[in-house]
């Protein structure tokens, strides 16, 4: 009997190995599909919405299949951005959120946290989340370049493009002095 349960074991173990070869195995397959469909994409002159969905769900599938992989964060921003041209702003925002507090060593947070704000002023037109959004990169990426955009975002938030014009030429005037 104790050598019965010693041979399930071993095979579990066998079996448990094969699968992390297996999964190690996917992993490289579906970067390189991904890889591969960047490339097609960068050939061409714009991005097709078929083109555009492939790439998104080939990012999407890479990283629930591969978690772990360091160019996760990265190919889940890049979604993010497929997806903002897809106009499907709020998604873009759950992704980018998501990669900002789920990636915390990520190089690009900031980045992330100032686009959420951008999305919100540029694509939703919701000034208060889009300030309280600007206000957030600046309370958790203070030394960033992102927060001294989102500082200078803040100054101008609800302007029209005329308003933004003017000021633009008020403050050239002032500098001129």
């Amino acid at each position: 009997m104790m050598w019965f349960r010693i041979s399930i074991l071993c095979l579990i173990l066998i079996g448990c190995s094969e699968g992390g070869r297996d999964k190690l195995s996917s992993c490289d397959e579906l970067k390189a599909q991904v890889v591969s469909l960047e490339k097609e994409v960068a050939n061409h002159v714009s991005l097709d919405t078929h083109d555009a969905s492939h790439l998104m769900k080939a990012y999407a599938d890479f990283a629930n299949a591969c978690p772990a992989d360091s160019i996760v964060a990265e190919y889940l921003v890049r979604r993010a951005d497929l997806l903002r041209g897809a106009g499907k702003f709020h998604d873009a925002i759950r992704l980018l959120q998501n990669v900002h507090d789920g990636y915390p060593t990520y190089e690009n947070r900031a980045l992330c946290a100032f686009l959420i704000a951008y999305l919100y002023e540029t694509e939703l037109g919701d000034d208060e989340m889009a300030e309280k959004f600007y206000k957030g990169v600046i309370d958790l990426h203070p030394e960033s370049n992102e927060a001294k955009l989102a500082a200078l975002s803040l100054k101008h938030i609800g302007k029209s493009p005329e308003e933004l014009v003017h000021q633009f030429q008020m403050d050239a005037t002032e500098i001129e002095k």
